[in-house]
């Protein structure tokens, strides 16, 4: 909250200083037509300085309207929709704003609210000249200022989500090498070894794939639905040698979303999570159930927590709703009818689609 309370001030202080800038480079040039000859100072202050004031205070308005608009249009027509379009659109609000104040202050020298001072060049300059020059000159210095923000702020979300990739893969990780699963599953392999062989080679092939696939995703952003189903299956085996008739699991998913995409260990999150807090065993059977609707995969499972008091930090789900939402994707929602606890895990669309 502090660090977007600071980025909001920042944000307007960079607004807030765009008139005074306005203001420097009017007063340069002012100084550079003395020091050049073509004005005097005695001429210079014969101008209506008033109306300069009047500039002045109409540039802090104009620079937070524009600020808005600028905003506004990045959202609902960005530049890279169509940079020409965009062109136009913006010249367009740089000249259309202008005539209106300039018709506004002929409005009020006709009706004798401003003094009439028509035969005054320098009049005539800061009523119908200065309003264009300084319209341009703030849509360009706005549209530079959200530029670089956004830029700023598509760098910052870049890095922490490349901070939270490599910490949730190090946490995955770490977790499939986590010495109770290493435990657990050795000794399963043990009991396995002399009840068959053919078993316990099965076993140690699935055990080998998990490291397999959590290594070779180290580099990846996203995989593919297919290849996580793949890596979840085996994942699950492993269990089901554990707890054999208590855990069961079913997958059914739509082969034409095979190929959409989500985070890798997503769904060893939501496994590991339900295998966590429920109990599994023969008399009261675990059964998971993967399928897909709609661009979403869900995972339901019936509930029947465990009898001894465990306290949920909610780690998992968090670290992958934080991804997803660095990902500006849909988040995933966790829901439960107290009889059963669904799991629903957007999919996002390849880039080509």
């Amino acid at each position: 909250m502090m660090i977007r309370n600071i980025q909001f001030r920042n944000k307007r202080l960079k607004l807030l200083l765009t008139p005074f800038i306005l203001l420097g480079i009017i007063l340069i040039a002012m100084t550079l037509t003395v020091v050049f000859q073509y004005r005097t100072l005695e001429e210079i202050s014969q101008m209506p300085f008033e109306r300069m004031l009047v500039g002045f205070i109409e540039s802090l308005g104009l620079v937070f309207l524009y600020n808005y608009i600028v905003r506004k249009l990045n959202v609902s027509y960005p530049w890279k929709r169509n940079w020409l379009i965009r062109s136009i659109i913006d010249f367009g609000v740089t000249l259309i704003i202008p005539i209106i104040i300039i018709g506004s202050i002929n409005f009020a020298i006709n009706e004798g609210w401003m003094p009439k001072h028509h035969e005054e060049e320098q009049f005539r300059l800061i009523v119908f000249i200065m309003p264009l020059m300084v319209s341009a000159l703030l849509m360009i210095v706005v549209e530079m200022i959200v530029a670089t923000e956004e830029r700023n702020q598509l760098e910052f979300k870049l890095t922490q989500l490349e901070k939270e990739q490599i910490s949730t893969k190090y946490t995955a990780l770490k977790e499939q090498l986590d010495h109770h699963f290493l435990f657990n599953n050795l000794s399963v392999l043990s009991s396995l070894i002399y009840e068959s062989t053919e078993k316990a080679d099965k076993f140690i092939q699935d055990f080998a794939a998990i490291y397999r696939y959590v290594l070779s995703i180290n580099k990846q952003d996203l995989v593919t639905l297919k290849e996580e189903l793949d890596f979840i299956r085996t994942y699950l085996n492993l269990y089901k040698y554990r707890y054999e008739e208590g855990l069961n699991f079913r997958v059914n998913i739509d082969d034409q979303l095979e190929n959409r995409l989500l985070p890798p260990l997503s769904l060893q999150v939501v496994i590991e999570n339900v295998l966590k807090h429920n109990v599994v065993s023969r008399q009261r059977p675990l059964t998971i159930t993967i399928e897909t609707k709609t661009n979403s995969l869900l995972i339901k499972n019936n509930i029947q927590p465990k009898t001894e008091k465990y306290e949920s930090t909610h780690t998992g789900q968090q670290n992958l709703i934080e991804k997803f939402k660095l990902l500006h994707g849909e988040l995933p929602n966790f829901t439960s009818d107290g009889k059963h606890y669904v799991s629903q895990i957007p999919l996002i669309p390849p880039t080509h689609d």
